[in-house]
């Protein structure tokens, strides 16, 4: 039941999802494990955005991977709900991992990765299954309410694979 990243990265690898300089974004990168992740994927010709609208946790973020030496991150505070303060259709892709359970207008999260988005550009999305125990008490959406979402934003699934307790999805603009 307990994410492992390396996996996910591996698919999204393997897939040719992300790829050396790239430039994408990490919307709720938390503490900003994953994003590091990101950043040594698409390497020092890439850059990640990372977004939080918590800024206690932004920095954490930062503090984290400078002790990484990983210096294509750019860090933005900002509501995703709102706007993430990026131009639009400049990047390659938008990774979310386990934020929308926790986000009260889901809806405004797809549109601003659509805005974001290259055209072809990815949206991935890391989310619990709604069986996954350690969310049994959050709002988690199902693998068909993200499916719908995307179909209505315009979005075509070109991956969805379940992972212990966690499903993939991968689509593009």
């Amino acid at each position: 039941m307990f994410l492992k990243p390396q996996n996910i990265l591996n698919e999204l690898r393997n897939n040719k999802i992300i790829t050396p300089s790239m430039k994408g974004a990490d919307f709720g990168c938390g503490s900003g494990y994953f994003t590091a992740l990101l950043a040594n994927e698409v390497g020092q010709n890439g850059l990640i955005y990372a977004i939080d609208i918590q800024e206690d946790v932004l920095k954490e973020a930062q503090e984290f991977l400078k002790n990484l030496n990983i210096n294509n991150v750019r860090f933005i505070l900002a509501d995703l709900e709102e706007n993430s303060q990026l131009e639009s259709e400049t990047l390659d892709f938008v990774f979310i991992s386990q934020l929308l359970f926790q986000v009260e207008n889901v809806e405004r999260i797809f549109f601003e990765a659509k805005r974001v988005l290259k055209k072809n550009g990815y949206l991935i999305i890391v989310e619990p299954l709604r069986d996954n125990y350690l969310f049994r008490e959050y709002k988690v959406l199902s693998e068909n309410n993200i499916e719908s979402y995307l179909n209505e934003n315009g979005f075509k699934i070109i991956l969805m694979k379940k992972f212990s307790g966690y499903f993939l999805s991968v689509s593009q603009k």
